[in-house]
């Protein structure tokens, strides 16, 4: 699922569609609470005879026109099953789960972004997976054949499976190369570290061209992406902002105090990022960085591709690793995703897992015609996905790549950080004096 969506705005500000390829979708996702009444229109089985299964997922519309296809096909092959089919806005779906849930109610199925859903599995709102629906005789042990590692520990609560990873993905690095030759710098001068991109920077915003007004764009107002990349470059320093369980919080430790510092003085020391240009509650990084406002951008995964050729086609662009501290970890872009879950209250869980067993099952599908990685080794391997654009870049980038730890109040706890990195950027504080606040916060939430 890409960032861009309402998920990742996350948190913040209004939940939103992409303007571009999203927004000729946006007629369609509205009419997709009466979807599920005009698939189930041509089946031939009698109602009497059904078994009904309610899948909830969020407004996604590419991947919803898909899924509409993939039920049709699922109930053809399937007579005796309906799916009511419904995506919801995210700004709502986790209030609306959370709810039905808590009532006894809600649906049978959901693809819910995997940050939010620890709250679930803590609170027992949550079926653990149903590996014979999938075939998986040797449980999490044949899941972690089919799936990287950190994927599945991802959807997982200790050695507990609670959902099947659904759509994933993560954050690399994105030059402009035509900007970069014209203030010349050649792929010798491809950031690897910091310094790296303080010395570049300073040499693009020098020798502007194609629009260029800042070399670096960075998250803003947007809580998951900053919590994401503050994550990463936590983990570059040696460390990360929570401990491994996801109990304590980390926010005032030296690595992560030097992480914020560099985001800091990327903008304000170096005046590399300029957060005046945005992103804005109506456009994103990957606006600014295909529009040519800025030269480098560190947000955005496979998806973005579809994006940039899309909307502007014209950019010439280069995918590498993240750049990390001199002599620190080359920690891949923190990974982040969607799972298929099942709640406790469904009547349904059989069905639901089998229905889920199938939408997986298309894994290559959904990467070929949305661009949604669903985080299994068989597309990540397959020849059609190798000959993605910048594929090898993105597939380094996933092994490298970890999720954040299992937070229980996620989205207070995010906003915390928001909070944190917009006190350093905007306001110009210390990394340590603010993260001194943010873990005051954070321990008041998580005693």
């Amino acid at each position: 699922m890409p960032l861009r969506h309402s998920f990742l705005g996350e948190a913040k500000r209004g939940e939103d569609m992409k303007k571009s390829i999203y927004q000729t979708w946006g007629a369609t996702a509205a009419a997709f609470a009466m979807v599920s009444a005009s698939i189930v229109a041509g089946s031939p089985a009698s109602a009497a005879t059904k078994t009904t299964i309610t899948y909830w997922t969020h407004v996604n519309g590419p991947t919803n026109v898909f899924e509409k296809d993939l039920i049709a096909q699922y109930q053809k092959a399937n007579p005796t099953v309906k799916v009511n089919y419904l995506p919801v806005e995210w700004g709502v779906l986790p209030t609306k789960l959370k709810t039905s849930i808590a009532g006894g109610g809600g649906p049978d199925l959901f693809n819910f972004f995997g940050g939010y859903a620890s709250e679930l599995i803590s609170k027992k709102m949550v079926s653990p997976v149903d590996f014979s629906a999938f075939g998986l005789k040797n449980g999490k042990k044949d899941l972690l054949r089919d799936y990287l590692p950190a994927v599945v520990n991802g959807f997982s609560a200790g050695a507990t499976v609670y959902g099947i990873p659904h759509e994933v993905s993560n954050h690399v690095f994105w030059i402009n190369t035509d900007q970069f030759a014209a203030a010349g710098l050649s792929a010798a001068d491809y950031p690897k570290t910091y310094d790296d991109v303080i010395r570049v920077g300073k040499i693009l915003q020098a020798k502007p061209s194609g629009g260029l007004k800042e070399a670096l764009v960075m998250p803003q107002y947007n809580a998951i992406r900053e919590t994401l990349t503050l994550q990463m470059m936590a983990r570059q320093a040696g460390g990360s902002l929570f401990s491994a369980d996801g109990k304590k919080p980390q926010l005032d430790s030296a690595s992560v105090v030097r992480a914020l510092q560099m985001w800091g003085d990327l903008a304000n020391a170096h005046g590399l990022n300029q957060p005046a240009l945005g992103p804005t509650a109506s456009n994103y990084p990957e606006d600014l960085f295909g529009a040519g406002t800025a030269a480098m951008n560190n947000t955005g995964g496979p998806w973005v591709v579809k994006v940039l050729s899309d909307t502007y086609p014209t950019i010439k662009y280069k995918v590498l690793q993240q750049p990390t501290f001199k002599g620190g970890v080359q920690a891949g872009g923190t990974l982040y995703g969607f799972g298929l879950f099942v709640p406790s209250t469904s009547k349904q869980k059989a069905a639901a897992w089998k229905f889920a067993s199938f939408l997986q099952s298309k894994g290559q599908d959904y990467f070929d015609k949305t661009g949604v990685w669903l985080g299994d080794n068989k597309t990540f391997k397959s020849a059609a996905t190798k000959a993605y654009p910048s594929w090898s870049a993105f597939a380094t980038n996933f092994a490298a790549g970890e999720f954040l730890p299992p937070i229980v109040k996620y989205s207070e706890l995010i906003d915390v950080i928001d909070r944190a990195i917009q006190r350093v950027v905007l306001e110009k504080k210390s990394a340590s004096e603010s993260l001194a606040i943010a873990q005051s916060e954070a321990l008041l939430l998580m005693r």
